[in-house]
């Protein structure tokens, strides 16, 4: 059995997931109770969960674990899992903690356990992962614009701050940087992150640079007025030849069902992976890391216009 650790996308996204496209009985801590009563598109999953006094005892019953927590909740609970010899598998969010040094920390914690784990890197098992990775012969741009909801309603929510693991490179950025990685690229030419203040940056462009793999420009906007997700080749004249063109990266996805959130089916493709009962050691999540690491080391901020040296 799997215990789901977060009430949010915990619920709307991984259970039904696990237990619609897994089949899996699900553990939830009893304090969820009100908040799945209030999704009534999770109502069909009501039979394949178990219910727990609280977390304790949740982890105490399963062999595997999903955390859907803050970055900051996250690295605490992988220690604490990672105590239980029943926990024997490990579904984790990104960013895996708030910051690139802690996260290799905890990478290292969880290789040397010998468990099976899986970080949400999404974008790696889109439909447009093979296009891109066909294309990187020659220079390529990938172009996200969209309006993440804490601008759009104003919220003062963690997603935004990247001291804590937010704002477009830690929360967004980093979806772009794990695919970067395992496709071969392992250092970036230029960085540049920018927003109303260095804690809440909305705007990052770089340039990725890798061994056999042409130059890619990557330029994010998470408070644009628009929404589109494009990757282009540039051409030896300077033009751009589209290849791909869509409103959001999961766009080309085939939809959910039954007012479910429109990425179940790519996490049940996740946790499917995890599930298998011969499921590989992780690798190349190293690699991520570092490449995130080099990244908030050579990035620059533009506050207000100027451009100052990053302090995180």
């Amino acid at each position: 059995m799997i215990a789901i650790l977060g009430s949010g996308f915990g619920l709307y996204g991984y259970l039904p997931a696990l237990a619609g496209g897994c089949g899996q009985t699900v553990l939830l801590p009893e304090r969820y109770r009100t908040t799945f009563a209030q999704r009534p598109e999770l109502a069909g999953y009501s039979e394949q969960i178990c219910w727990c006094a609280d977390d304790g005892e949740a982890l105490d019953r399963a062999d595997g674990v999903v955390i859907a927590q803050r970055p900051l909740d996250q690295a605490t609970w992988i220690p604490l899992c990672l105590q239980r010899p029943n926990i024997q598998r490990l579904l984790l969010e990104k960013p895996l903690a708030h910051t690139p040094e802690r996260a290799a920390e905890l990478l290292a914690d969880l290789n040397a356990s010998g468990r099976i784990f899986r970080l949400n890197y999404s974008f790696a098992h889109l439909s447009w992962r093979e296009v891109l990775r066909t294309a990187l012969q020659g220079p390529v741009q990938i172009d996200w614009q969209f309006c993440a909801h804490h601008f759009r309603t104003g919220l003062d929510t963690w997603k935004r701050h990247h001291a804590v693991g937010g704002g477009v490179l830690r929360f967004y950025g980093i979806h772009l940087i794990a695919l970067l990685a395992e496709l071969g690229y392992d250092d970036v030419a230029e960085s540049y992150a920018s927003g109303a203040n260095a804690d809440e940056p909305a705007q990052w462009s770089a340039v990725f640079t890798g061994p056999n793999v042409a130059d890619c420009a990557v330029h994010i906007d998470s408070h644009a007025q628009g929404t589109s997700f494009r990757i282009d080749s540039v051409q030896s004249d300077g033009c751009v030849k589209p290849l791909v063109n869509l409103t959001d990266p999961f766009d080309a996805e085939p939809p959910s069902v039954d007012g479910l959130d429109r990425r179940v089916p790519v996490l049940t493709r996740l946790c499917l992976n995890l599930l298998q009962p011969l499921a590989q050691p992780s690798d190349g999540y190293d690699a991520s890391i570092r490449l995130w690491q080099t990244v908030e080391d050579r990035t620059q901020v533009r506050e207000g216009g100027h451009r100052a040296e990053k302090g995180h």
